[in-house]
């Protein structure tokens, strides 16, 4: 991740006002029905939906000041390869915020697929930790839109100087460079190739039936005797994750050597067997190691089922870019969350960022104890490294991580970012939580 921001929203559910920093790594944590997912969903919504303002000129704010300006940088620089420097950043994110603004409405219909409103939202505190440079092509025959990106720091846009509608593209694709590369992929013909990964808390369920779902709907669409009383409304992050199930296919080969040592870290330390996709039915069937045993999945343990869309989504051939787990540690022994902790740590560390929303102690004190040790002196760490079996890419620094705590009011929920030390973070609601339990532990025990 090259970009830093931050999304502000106000008055939006239970949430009086909420400033969140993306990071590779980043933990809601906090009271149930507090929030977490809401934040969580609008943050993967922005990202993965944000594709919805293309096809509204009306809505897309092309005739304020802001776009103005953004388009009259672009025709200044056409034929040149220039620096975007953080002056014209923040011209071209005042534009997105009154896009979003204009669109907010409909962004959140989008996402929970229900009327939520919701008071302000903006993008703050943009900021890359190094220089990114565009390269403007004049053109003058259109072959589709012209956007190569390069990586984080650099891409090339193909600029017709007499076509207003491909000028607005170009400065959205702009804009889109800088704040969501990495996140999401977005390809020359404006359909998304690689969206954000939503995996949603009941995800084992939704494993579970996610073909007789994708039935009863078929059968609901299309024919006479449909079920009227079939109605249920899903959120986009649940719809997207019914969609990826039914879409899955096993690919022949990986590549990445970095994504294969991931997969490997499920099927050895986690799962000890392998779960894939069978062609005849799409069915899934999870083999044991050493046995040539194939088990569906309702017949398997729960740590399977929790952990096989992952391990499907890195094992087929659907992208990753940004991916959200609610409750990673769901029906998992504290050894195997600690195992999580680092898996979740390896992911961010090979690029690909992680956002969780999480309950477990053990995970956070995992993330401390890496800060911890990547802050020891450099023999130290390597004995203690070589002691625990860890290695360098289980390290965590705390430029690499933001925490946020959610605590549920009368009315409103309050949202604090912690702050880490060397030592890590302090989560004051586990805290409390705990001090508790061990104050009723002293109370009820028996003298000898």
């Amino acid at each position: 991740m090259n970009q830093r921001w931050t999304l502000h929203v106000e008055n939006f559910a239970r949430i009086e006002s909420a400033d969140i920093e993306i990071s590779p790594l980043m933990c809601f944590i906090g009271d149930n029905n507090s929030g977490k997912s809401y934040i969580m969903a609008l943050l993967w919504g922005i990202i993965a939906n944000g594709h919805v303002f293309y096809y509204d000129k009306n809505k897309s704010c092309v005739d304020s000041p802001e776009y103005v300006t953004c388009r009259e940088w672009l025709l200044s620089n056409v034929g040149k390869k220039v620096e975007i420097t953080p002056d014209t950043a923040q011209k071209y994110i005042d534009w997105f915020n009154e896009i979003l603004d204009a669109n907010k409405t409909r962004l959140t219909r989008n996402i929970f697929n229900s009327e939520i409103a919701i008071g302000k939202i903006e993008i703050r505190h943009f900021s890359v930790t190094q220089k990114v440079t565009v390269t403007l092509n004049d053109k003058t025959i259109q072959k589709g839109y012209g956007y190569t990106p390069i990586n984080s720091t650099e891409f090339e846009l193909d600029i017709y100087r007499d076509n207003p509608e491909a000028l607005f593209v170009s400065n959205f694709l702009t804009v889109w460079h800088l704040l969501m590369f990495g996140l999401t992929r977005i390809a020359k013909s404006l359909e998304y190739e690689e969206t954000p990964i939503y995996l949603p808390a009941s995800r084992t369920g939704l494993l579970l039936v996610h073909r007789l779902i994708a039935g009863k709907a078929t059968r609901n669409m299309f024919s006479l005797n449909s079920d009227d009383d079939f109605q249920e409304k899903l959120t986009a992050p649940y719809v997207q994750f019914l969609e990826l199930l039914i879409k899955l296919q096993n690919t022949a080969e990986i590549k990445s050597e970095r994504k294969m040592a991931l997969i490997r870290f499920l099927q050895d330390e986690i799962i000890h067997g392998n779960v894939t996709v069978k062609e005849e039915g799409k069915t899934i069937r999870y083999s044991p190691e050493d046995s040539d045993t194939e088990l569906p999945m309702s017949i398997t343990s729960s740590v399977v089922t929790e952990i096989a869309s992952l391990l499907l989504l890195l094992t087929t051939r659907i992208p990753l870019r940004l991916v959200v787990i609610e409750e990673p540690e769901a029906h998992l022994h504290p050894a195997l969350q600690k195992k999580i902790a680092q898996l979740l740590i390896r992911f961010a560390h090979n690029g690909i960022p992680i956002w969780i929303t999480t309950h477990s102690d053990t995970i956070l004190q995992h993330f401390n104890n890496m800060i911890k040790l990547n802050n020891r002196p450099e023999e130290e760490r390597e004995e203690l490294l070589k002691e625990f079996g860890y290695t360098d890419e289980d390290l965590l620094s705390p430029e690499e991580i933001n925490l946020y705590q959610f605590e549920r009011g009368d009315k409103h929920t309050m949202i604090q970012k912690l702050q880490s030390s060397k030592y890590g973070f302090v989560v004051p609601s586990f805290n409390k939580a705990i001090d508790r339990l061990m104050s009723e532990i002293f109370a009820f025990q028996e003298d000898d």
